[in-house]
């Protein structure tokens, strides 16, 4: 337990102050065939509770929403000083896997106010394998497009102020664009947004996510 609690403490506490919103994406949490056809995982208790432990000691947090379909779950905590604040959470899923139906593959999103702010948040895994960009693409088009929210069939991300788009993308850089070497160098000497510029942006259909010309 303790060092599960250690484990999970040291990804979440990436800076100095606590963070007002914490959002943990999983992929692949559970993909035995009685999730994959029922839905129901005991892991996905398992893993809020390891969540739970492994949150800022020094700061109170509430469990604003989570949301799980098949392996990919999201699981969101705001500061309890912001809860006031809050309003209008819901959830949505949508599944893009076999005959873009299967839940092995898809995204799941918690859509909240804060104050006056629209914020999405969205936990995705994409299609694998290097020669399935065209794939990793259109899940990503399915995902933007096709997700509603539980309060309304008519409630989708393109009303959101922002949207935070996280998980296992799959995308790979290629030997011919970077070598590992020279990644890990880059990366030694925070480089990297510099390479996705000119990378990332010939493999990716992420326009309202990822906007190249900011970096």
């Amino acid at each position: 337990k303790q060092w599960y609690q250690r484990r999970v403490r040291a990804v979440l506490a990436v800076d100095d102050r606590s963070s007002d919103v914490i959002c943990v994406g999983f992929q692949e949490l559970d993909l035995s065939p009685d999730t994959l056809i029922r839905g129901d995982s005991s892991r996905e208790i398992l893993w809020l509770e390891k969540v739970k432990e492994g949150l800022p000691e020094d700061t109170p947090y509430t469990l604003l929403k989570h949301v799980r379909l098949v392996g990919i779950m999201l699981v969101v905590y705001v500061r309890k000083s912001l809860v006031s604040m809050i309003s209008e959470v819901h959830v949505g899923n949508v599944s893009t896997g076999i005959m873009g139906m299967l839940g092995n593959k898809g995204g799941v999103s918690v859509k909240f106010n804060i104050d006056m702010t629209t914020i999405a948040i969205i936990n995705s895994h994409l299609a694998a394998h290097p020669e399935m960009v065209d794939r990793r693409n259109q899940d990503y088009r399915d995902i933007y497009t096709r997700m509603r929210f539980s309060n309304d069939e008519g409630d989708s991300l393109k009303g959101s102020d922002i949207i935070i788009w996280m998980g296992d993308l799959n995308y790979r850089l290629l030997s011919e664009d970077v070598s590992g070497e020279e990644l890990r160098a880059m990366a030694e000497r925070w480089e990297i947004p510099l390479m996705l510029k000119s990378v990332l942006c010939r493999y990716l259909d992420l326009m309202i996510v990822l906007h190249c010309s900011r970096f």
